[in-house]
């Protein structure tokens, strides 16, 4: 779904605009988008909901008109969910284009920053075409009066900017038309005022420039009783000097529409991988094949940054595009992008409009290689489910580069070349460690920071929380850090910063299990001691089968990264996950199920029980 607030309300659900009912319902909505990701209390969402003093019924209506949003919504009836005191709606910023404004703003700036004018004057230039009139239209109410003023700052900003890059490529007389009209409906913002006059100076007509000048001191003066500001009167004494540089003499070129990066920021704290780029940046496709470089690997042990650091790598041998897209294959609280929707995306991040895009999905599939054929874009796939989700993704060129990261093996794609992540060597893991947390508390005692990163299975994700949870707390030394970490009973719970978790992450996995792999899943972490290693036939017993059936639940296991291998048909679990698993195991409508049936056992003695648990 694409949400649409630079203009008037509207959802797009397929093409086909969604009807949101009455104006509380929009405003709700409304509310709820501008804070994507975060709850929104209830008595914010009445303040907004009611223009003056909501009555007694409000909290009741609330609810009422929650229930009607999510029917109006359909099958993306989730999107608005309970949480706590308020609601919140879980929709990636990428779908709501006021979100897509202001990252793409920010891309505009970096590239700036960067010298890559030509860049920066497209991502502005993408940006702006996100609006189709005044920001919240129709909504009337003071609430968001104030939300729309600040939109209309930031267009204006973006727009002063996008000219303020044209006039550096020497664009003045192009410009001037426009600024002619943004000084008519805005007479009093000085910035746009100094671009006109800058405009008209180099277009040869300086007696203009300076007449600009002489009506906008009048009207200051008559209007506010103050002057010009310095930096404009220092324009128009350099004018009138004409001492100001000369332009380029020919126009910057500008980016295509596929001329965009919408990759992450590479973390400074990236740590170790150096074989697995090296072997990942060698053994890309070559020729018209499509290269497809794929990373899987367990919840919470590095593919995201790793995909990250090597897309940075590669990305200046395609300069026509760098995208990225979280296809949502394991996040918590949201369903996998469907293909049809995951293109829709890249069509809108590749600069498409909504109206451009097809409604039908193998159309889309069609729009997407047609408009990246013979263009060399990089594609970053994040977070994919499996295989069936990232085919229809895929360009049919090979000028591209796709990287795919997700928790299952990838070997339903043709012509992949994969690379499975093991967490980290203990001094890989350490280093990180101590990146985060800092030198100076953790060089005096490296074999606390050994026995803090193996507790935590020298596992990213749980070393990043356990660092960074030190790190925030300035009382504590990496003993007590240690003590918490030691009981395996409440490791779990340690390893849990804000909205990340090691815990969390397990859990979207678990859930994308079939009944079948989560009991055998539940029963192995009840029974097997830390690192103890079984068979297929030990599985068997466990779940009344025969062995070949048990041993494919077990593949389907170690293909999700749920359990590792040492040796051919031997399997154990990572510490942590099987921390996770004697957890559900022990959860109360399980409990008595298997620990009647087990007990406590272990391994070797399950075997010798007779096994009734089906």
């Amino acid at each position: 779904m694409y949400f649409k607030l630079l203009g008037t309300l509207r959802v797009q659900r397929d093409g086909e605009r969604v009807d949101l009912g009455g104006l509380r319902q929009q405003r709700l909505l409304v509310m709820l988008l501008l804070n994507a990701g975060k709850v929104v209390g209830a008595d914010r969402l009445l303040e907004a909901m009611w223009d003056g003093e909501p009555p007694v019924t409000a909290r009741r209506q609330l609810h009422n008109a929650v229930a009607a949003l999510r029917r109006s919504l359909g099958t993306a009836k989730h999107i608005v969910v309970k949480d706590g005191p308020g609601y919140r709606v879980t929709v990636d910023a990428q779908d709501v284009d006021a979100h897509r404004f202001t990252g793409m703003v920010a891309a505009a700036s970096a590239a700036a920053a960067a010298g890559r004018t030509a860049a920066a004057a497209e991502h502005l230039e993408a940006a702006l075409s996100l609006w189709d009139g005044p920001a919240l239209s129709g909504l009337n109410s003071p609430v968001f009066e104030i939300v729309a003023a600040r939109f209309e700052e930031n267009r204006l900003t973006a727009t002063e900017r996008l000219i303020g890059l044209r006039l550096d490529g020497g664009e003045a007389a192009a410009v001037v038309p426009q600024l002619g009209e943004l000084v008519s409906g805005h007479p009093l913002r000085e910035e746009t005022r100094k671009l006109l006059m800058l405009a008209l100076h180099r277009c040869g007509r300086t007696a203009d420039a300076l007449n600009a000048y002489e009506q906008y001191r009048r009207l200051l003066r008559d209007e506010l009783g103050v002057d010009p500001g310095a930096s404009l009167r220092e324009l128009y004494e350099r004018i009138l000097r004409d001492d100001l540089p000369e332009p380029p003499a020919e126009p910057a070129t500008v980016a295509t529409a596929g001329n965009r990066s919408f990759l992450p920021y590479d973390t400074a704290h990236f740590t170790g991988r150096a074989a697995e780029l090296r072997f990942l940046a060698g053994n890309r496709s070559a020729g018209t094949a499509l290269s497809i470089l794929a990373i899987d690997g367990m919840a919470g042990v590095g593919k995201t940054t790793l995909a990250v650091r090597l897309a940075h790598q590669l990305a200046q041998g395609f300069p026509e595009g760098h995208l990225f897209l979280d296809l949502h294959g394991h996040t918590a609280g949201q369903e996998p992008l469907e293909p049809a929707a995951a293109l829709e995306r890249l069509l809108l991040d590749f600069g498409l409009t909504p109206g451009q895009i097809p409604r039908d999905a193998t159309q889309r599939a069609a729009r997407w290689r047609a408009e990246v054929a013979e263009r060399r874009v990089l594609v970053v796939l994040d977070n994919a489910l499996d295989a069936r989700q990232v085919r229809p993704l895929l360009p049919g060129t090979g000028k591209a580069q796709v990287i795919v990261t997700s928790r299952r093996r990838l070997a339903g794609l043709d012509g992949v070349t994969s690379r499975s992540l093991d967490v980290f060597p203990a001094a890989d893991a350490a280093e990180l460690f101590t990146r985060i947390a800092g030198p100076e508390r953790t060089a005096h005692r490296p074999d606390a920071v050994a026995e803090v990163v193996a507790r935590c299975g020298n596992l990213p994700l749980a070393v990043g929380i356990a660092a960074w949870r030190f790190h925030n707390r300035q009382a504590w030394s990496l003993d007590d850090l240690v003590f918490r970490l030691r009981d395996p009973a409440k490791r779990l719970a340690e390893l849990r910063l804000g909205d990340r978790s090691v815990a969390s992450q397990f859990e979207v996995s678990y859930r994308k299990l079939t009944a079948g792999q989560r009991r055998l899943f539940r029963i192995l972490g009840a029974t097997a001691h830390p690192g103890e290693e079984f068979d297929a036939g030990t599985a068997a017993l466990l779940v009344n089968q025969q062995a070949p059936e048990a041993e494919r639940v077990l593949e389907e296991l170690f293909d999700a990264h749920l359990l590792r291998q040492r040796t051919a048909g031997q399997y154990h679990f990572h510490d942590l996950v099987q921390e996770h698993a004697r957890a559900k195991a022990e959860e109360p409508d399980l409990e008595d199920a298997l620990l009647k049936t087990f007990g406590r056992a272990t391994l070797p003695e399950v075997t010798k029980l007779e096994c009734s648990f089906g």
